[in-house]
Order: structure tokens, then sequence, then C-alpha cells
């Protein structure tokens, strides 16, 4: 007899949707359906455990918990008490029950939260605790019908618990692993990144080279459901430690004109133990020269938005131009950064891959086109 599968939605940035797919089927986990924002799958726990531990580009991992159809209280009431809740919710578990409703009559966010966590109670037996960790519920109405889902993966899946320094409007993780996988990035060429600021990049191509699993060192909020298998938990990371690669990897390069950036980059770097696999080097990216062979050259400049847009962006831009183009002709390049007049004064020919937003900016993924 099969086993019972649950229903499970990856939470990307939008933009991301295909690269998590490709991520998923690399793990022999099949994407059922791409959405704007996510990507759905299903599957028990091992491929949920699979999923967090492994995936770089996702922000959180979801169970589908149920859906149900109500448009007044009592009914919600009790068809939310049906639902399983004993799977995932520990009795006396803090939950936060966020709500959003669409074109519903049941349209009060705050009264629809305090009947779930009624339900919640009636199920299990036991009023809210204070010393469990929270568990995050989502329910979302939509044309009087109420989706519920449960949060698998707890803090937002970019903490990967290595941030020990931050510098001026940071790289998420997901979002520059998310980029470096679109590039094709798998640590058998060398990468430089030439603004590297914390290291996000430049630590995310390591992480990539050296098959290390994103989420080897953090916990996640299925570790507190009451059917955690703490063995089967193990046994992912340790094929997850068998995995990983010392060997055959290009060097990474990691450049910043600012000596506080490069502290921060530095202090990052370390607390991961990739000292020696991550060169880090406070100088100008006019001082870079190529040596022998290709690789990727990457880099997340200013945009202009914050800044101001001056004629000392325009020579900056102009500078990355002569990087893309005559220092590193034959290296495949690319740029995180809206697709904007100042990266026409590069002089180069870069094609979007995809948009995305970073930090409430409008940006996109632009590769150097290598036809020219």
């Amino acid at each position: 007899m099969a086993k019972p599968e649950n229903q499970y939605f990856v939470v990307v940035a939008p933009g991301f949707e295909q690269i998590c797919a490709q991520e998923l089927s690399a793990m022999g986990i099949e994407p059922r359906n791409i959405e704007r924002g996510g990507v759905k799958f299903s599957g028990g726990l091992a491929e949920l455990y699979r999923a967090n531990l492994w995936l770089r580009s996702a922000g959180r991992i979801m169970v589908r918990l149920g859906e149900v159809s109500a448009s007044d209280f009592p009914a919600l009431f009790q068809r939310l008490s049906k639902l399983p809740w004993g799977r995932f919710v520990k009795p006396g578990t803090v939950c936060d029950i966020r709500v959003a409703s669409h074109r519903s009559r049941l349209n009060h966010t705050g009264r629809i939260a305090e009947v779930c966590r009624d339900a919640i109670e009636r199920v299990l037996g036991a009023k809210s605790g204070v010393d469990e960790p929270v568990q995050k519920i989502y329910i979302r109405f939509e044309d009087d019908r109420c989706q519920v889902s449960v949060d698998s993966s707890g803090e937002h899946l970019h903490r990967r618990g290595y941030r020990q320094a931050v510098g001026a409007a940071p790289l998420r993780e997901t979002i520059a692993a998310g980029c470096l996988l679109a590039c094709n990035y798998d640590g058998s060429k060398p990468l430089i990144d030439m603004m590297t600021g914390s290291g996000t990049i430049a630590i995310e191509a390591a992480l990539i080279a050296l098959r290390r699993a994103p989420g080897k060192e953090r916990n996640f909020a299925f570790m507190h459901w009451p059917k955690f298998r703490p063995g089967l938990w193990q046994q992912m990371l340790t094929e997850a430690g068998r995995q990983e690669v010392t060997e055959g990897i290009a060097p990474i390069l990691a450049i910043d004109n600012n000596p506080k950036a490069i502290s921060a980059a530095t202090s990052n770097i370390e607390s991961l133990g990739l000292g020696e696999m991550v060169q880090v080097s406070c100088r100008n990216l006019q001082e870079l020269k190529a040596k022998e062979g290709s690789g990727l050259l990457i880099c997340n400049p200013p945009y202009g938005e914050r800044l101001g847009k001056n004629a000392s962006l325009k020579s900056l831009y102009h500078d990355l131009g002569k990087s893309y183009g005559a220092t590193f002709a034959d290296w495949h390049g690319a740029m995180i950064c809206p697709d904007s007049p100042l990266v026409k004064a590069t002089g180069i020919s870069f094609s979007p891959v995809f948009n995305f937003s970073n930090g409430g900016i409008k940006v996109a993924l632009l590769k150097k086109d290598m036809s020219e």
C-alpha cells in the first residue's frame, strides 16, 4: 500500500521559480506545478527534509494542511477543527497565525486567526503555551475558500547561519545562490566577485562548489513536530557529508575597495572555515588581471536609486565595462542590477535572464552576450 503523500509549496522570490524547480528535479523530487512565487511538489517526510536541507534558492517550504469553504465563523470553526493539526503541532505550541483574505465574506483577519486558534486548541486539548518554539500557520481566504498551510522551515531559508557581519545593502543568500545556479556555476571554473560586500556571492559559490548542503548548520520548524524523525534527519546529514568534495574546485576571488566590507566578508568566510578556499582582497576592480582560461565574472554593483544618479556612478559602470570586455573578454559575465541606462554605460551587451526584486528595487540577472 502506497504511503500517503503531503502536498508542499516552496516559496521563492518571484523570478526564481524555474531555478527552484530545477533544484528539486536535481534532487529527485518532481515539481508538480510552477506558479508565480512558488513551486508545488508532493511527497513524504523524506522529501520535505531533503528540500529544506538542500534548496539554495528557496525562502521557505509549507505543508498544505487542507482547504475548507466557509462563509460564516461557526462553519469555519467546525471545518478547521477537522483538519489533522496533531500531525504538525504539539499541544501547547504557540501558533503565529497569519491571515490574508480576498473576495470573501469572512474578511476580518484578526477574527479568522482567533477562530483558527480556538479550533487548534479544541483538537489538541491544550491552551497555547510559551515554552515551545513558535509554529507559523498561514491562512489564505479567497472566494470563501480557506487554504491552511503549516510552515516547515522556521526562520527564512536565506538564514544559513553563517552571516556574522553585514555590509551595506546585503544581498540575500537565496538570491545570490539562485543567480549563480542560473549562470550554471558549479565550481569547475574560476569565479571573481568584483564587489563582494559582505561576501555573500563568494560564499554561496563556495558552498555550491563544495557540494555542501546550505541547511546543514541550522534548525527547522519540522524538528518540533510530533512526528519528527531524528534518525531520518541524521541519515540525511550523514549522506550530505559524504557528497561534499574538496578537490577539483577552481579559485574563488572576492574583492572590494572598501576595507569595512572586506572585514565583514572575511569574518563571514572564516566562520565557515572557507578562508583557504575563498581569496579576499581589498583593491579596486580596475587592478584585476585575467589569467589563462575562462571563468565567471560577477558583481552586484550600486544601482543609483539609493545613492543618487551621478557622474561617478556612470564612471563606475564604464570601468565595469572594461573589466567585462577588454580585461576578461573570454570570461562569462553577469551583473545583478536594474536593466537601466547605467548598464549601457558599460559598452557591453547584456541580456536579462530573469527579473526580480532586491531590497524593494526591481532588478535583473544580466548575462554578458558571448556571441560578440
